[in-house]
């Protein structure tokens, strides 16, 4: 990926990036106990254009746990006659080749795709990355909840397939990117070194009230 300067340098536009937004889905969520991508996707956006630039399932070589398939729909049936990471290795890298990795909860995305090519490839990722759910933590300090069907459902994103399956998880975070970096240059963030100033902005403590509380559907499990 293509080095972005940092924020002690020039600005840089966010208009004009291009963000690799990704999303992974995995046999399970140990990225080093052996648990393996299993499907992959990553769009293209671009000043408002989102675009699929890779879209795999992929054969994990390894069991998928039973509350994975319920999750996702995807089951070893599926997988076994998929290319391995291996086989996709260099478009998946071609198409992260752009200038930020995007992914909502990027960390977990990030260390998957790249503990699969440093196997492959011996090299990991490099280069900056930007999570949906910290940038829409300060852009929608409102929202009590900021997951993907949340965000989809503030900024009314058409949801196309299935939800826990990564095209549609991929395009519908990059639908939401778009809407977010609209709302950021309402307030008057426009570059890439703003941006960083603004995800490093504390959020600000809620003011103490002793009267009871309504109960959030987020501390309901």
């Amino acid at each position: 990926m293509h080095d972005v300067p940092d924020p002690a340098g020039r600005s840089v536009d966010l208009r004009s990036l291009t963000y690799a937004v990704v999303d992974v889905e995995t046999t399970g969520t140990r990225v080093n106990g052996g648990d393996r991508i299993m499907e992959v996707a990553v769009v293209h956006l671009r000043d408002g254009e989102v675009t699929t630039a890779a879209e795999f399932l992929v054969n994990p070589q390894c069991g998928v746990h039973p509350w994975v398939s319920r999750l996702t729909g995807l089951r070893w049936e599926m997988l076994h006659e998929a290319p391995t990471f291996g086989d996709i290795a260099e478009r998946v890298q071609e198409a992260l080749d752009v200038d930020v990795f995007v992914a909502h909860n990027v960390r977990f995305d990030w260390r998957f795709v790249s503990a699969e090519l440093r196997r492959v490839t011996g090299r990991g990722l490099r280069g900056p990355r930007l999570c949906t759910v910290k940038f829409a933590r300060k852009v929608l300090p409102h929202l009590r909840r900021r997951n993907l069907d949340s965000l989809v459902f503030h900024y009314e994103v058409p949801f196309i397939g299935r939800r826990h399956r990564a095209g549609p998880d991929a395009r519908a975070t990059a639908h939401v990117l778009d809407h977010l970096l609209r709302d950021a240059r309402r307030q008057d963030v426009d570059t890439w070194d703003q941006l960083q100033q603004l995800l490093k902005r504390p959020r600000p403590s809620p003011a103490r009230s002793y009267l009871p509380q309504p109960v959030r559907d987020e501390w309901v499990a």
